[in-house]
C-alpha cells in the first residue's frame, strides 16, 4: 500500500501517527525511500522503508465509520474472559498484538468490565492501560482531538454501558412482596 504525506497511519509497535515526509536516504551505498511518521503519543518520529511498510504492519488509521463501530463495541455487552489469569492474558495479548481498533476495543471493554467485578492482576491492568492508550491515540488522530479527550470519550462510553446494564438488571429483578 502506498501512502502520501499527510496520511493518517498506524505503526503496530509505535502507535498512530501521520506521515509528515517521504525521504530518500543513502545507507550502505544504497538509496532507499522512507516514510517519516510523526507519532504524537510517544513524541517521536519513526522512519519506515517505503518498500517494507506493509511488512512492518503499517496500516491506514481507522475511518470515521470504523470509529463509530469501535464506540459501539465499547458500549456493547462484554465477552467473558477466561478465569485462569495465564489463559486470560494470552487471549488478551493475542487481540492486542493485532494493533487493530476492533479487537483493542474489545479488550478495553472486557477488562474494564472485569475490573468492576473482580480484581485485575498487575499484568491485566498493564494490558488494559496499554489498550486504552493505543485506542485513545488512534481515536484522537482520526477525530483530530487531543488524546485526553479520546480517553474521556472511552470512559464515557464504558460508564454509559455499565450504567445501562445495571439499570436493566435492576428492572428485570422481580419486586419483592411484603406480607
Amino acid at each position: 500500500m502506498d501512502f502520501s504525506v499527510g496520511d493518517k497511519v498506524v505503526h503496530p509497535h509505535r502507535g498512530p501517527g501521520r506521515i509528515i515526509d517521504v525521504q530518500r536516504k543513502r545507507f550502505l551505498d544504497e538509496a532507499r525511500q522512507y516514510y517519516v511518521l510523526e507519532v504524537p503519543s510517544h513524541n517521536m518520529t519513526v522512519h519506515v522503508p517505503v518498500l517494507k511498510a506493509e511488512l512492518h504492519g503499517i496500516r491506514p488509521a481507522m475511518s470515521p465509520a470504523k470509529l463509530s463501530r469501535v464506540l459501539g463495541i465499547l458500549r456493547s455487552r462484554p465477552s467473558q474472559l477466561p478465569q485462569d489469569y495465564k489463559e486470560r492474558q494470552e487471549t488478551v495479548w493475542e487481540k492486542m498484538r493485532t494493533a487493530r481498533p476492533t479487537p483493542t476495543a474489545e479488550v478495553v471493554r472486557d477488562l474494564t468490565w472485569r475490573s468492576r467485578q473482580a480484581h485485575l492482576t498487575k499484568k491485566d491492568s498493564e494490558l488494559l492501560k496499554r489498550g486504552q492508550d493505543f485506542l485513545a491515540a488512534e481515536m484522537a488522530l482520526v477525530s483530530d482531538t487531543e488524546i485526553s479527550e479520546a480517553h474521556e470519550r472511552i470512559e464515557a462510553e464504558l460508564d454509559a454501558a455499565m450504567t445501562a446494564r445495571v439499570e436493566r438488571e435492576r428492572q428485570s429483578r422481580p419486586l419483592s412482596s411484603t406480607v
